[in-house]
């Protein structure tokens, strides 16, 4: 079997553990930046409506494990979370995750905590 591997930017090595193979990606510095300033994010349509705006927060609470995660929606419909941006709502919860996780259940407005995927279907 042969797979292969192409991410612009990033490097990408396998190992081998017992009768399985790992593949780690590694982002280099500055990797993605450019299609941040290109690419609308998945929050674009409900910024374009005005139902969210660049700069304001959106929380994710889990009081089981004692966690907030606070994340900024960005000009471009992209989040901001720990730095770092993220195209989609659920890339931004599998960041804080560390797992799958649905960003548009997940994630809501701080200023009257609608979930945004609520705002989605609107559009």
């Amino acid at each position: 079997m042969v797979i292969r591997i192409n991410i612009p930017g990033a490097t990408v090595t396998t190992r081998t553990v017992g009768d399985d193979t790992h593949i780690d990606v590694t982002l280099k510095e500055g990797a993605g930046s450019t299609a941040t300033q290109t690419t609308p994010g998945g929050l674009a349509p409900m910024i374009e409506a005005g139902d969210l705006e660049a700069g304001e927060v959106l929380y994710w609470s889990r009081p089981r494990l004692g966690v907030r995660h606070e994340a900024t929606v960005l000009p471009n419909g992209w989040l901001s979370f720990e730095g770092r941006p993220y195209r989609t709502p659920s890339g931004a919860a599998v960041a804080a995750a560390g797992s799958q996780a649905d960003g548009w259940t997940a994630w809501r407005r701080e200023h009257d905590d609608v979930i945004i995927g609520s705002l989605r279907k609107a559009h």
